[in-house]
């Protein structure tokens, strides 16, 4: 099935039992405002949500990018949201206003790679709250020092970074000279999801394009100042 390929595994499929005899599948791939954009079985389309999922309260229980929803097409090329799936693990952010609260921004991700560079970005103390963000969302972070091309302690940083996060994979890797990009192949794996973290100019769209091996994502050249996208 073509959901497979968006990360669909034995996780969420006791969650669509009740549903599957009249609804259909979908994955939320992108937000704008009131609209959503997933892919379902059929391909990629646009979606709303019902009316009581647009009232909701709790905006954690409305959709974000990553949750399997539960939908049914009102016309070709326009689905209805009726139900968010359980979530295996979700990202978010503090927002800022009179109420401090949670905004999900994305769910349902397995491996969170941590992307820094090891040029004047590396950064420990970042690396460090990357992992606890990580670990916090459910999914299993890994370290991907980028830009070894351009660094002469390659090592030695590794070293530092291993000390500050024990546990946690981490790889030094070139995305611009394809170097080291071999070891990633282990996450990369049918009904399992990947997203990439890290600031401006770090060779996160470099890496994508590499891992996908097509120019999926425009790139930069980063800033001469202070190397960022």
């Amino acid at each position: 099935m073509m959901i497979n390929n968006y990360g669909w595994n034995a996780f969420f499929m006791p969650h669509f039992e009740p549903f599957k005899n009249d609804f259909e599948l979908g994955r939320i791939l992108r937000q704008d405002r009131t609209q959503y954009q997933l892919v379902t079985e059929s391909g990629v389309t646009r979606a709303v949500l019902t009316g009581k999922l647009m009232q909701e309260d709790d905006p954690s229980q409305r959709p974000v990018v990553g949750d399997w929803v539960v939908i049914h097409f009102a016309d070709v090329d326009l689905a209805v949201i009726h139900a968010v799936l359980p979530r295996k693990s979700t990202f978010s952010r503090k927002t800022v206003g009179e109420r401090t609260q949670e905004q999900i921004v994305a769910s349902n991700i397995d491996t969170l790679f941590l992307v820094t560079g090891l040029d004047a970005n590396f950064n420990l103390r970042r690396i460090e709250r990357y992992v606890v963000q990580a670990w916090n969302s459910g999914a299993m972070p890994v370290i991907l020092l980028n830009k070894a091309d351009l660094c002469d302690t390659v090592q030695e940083r590794v070293s530092a970074v291993q000390a500050v996060a024990p546990g946690v994979d981490v790889h030094a890797i070139s995305a611009l000279n394809n170097t080291g990009l071999s070891a990633l192949k282990a996450y990369l794996k049918p009904g399992h999801t990947i997203a990439l973290v890290g600031s401006s100019g770090v060779g996160k769209s470099t890496l994508v394009n590499q891992l996908l091996e097509v120019d999926q994502q425009k790139t930069a050249s980063v800033r001469g100042d202070d190397q960022r996208g």
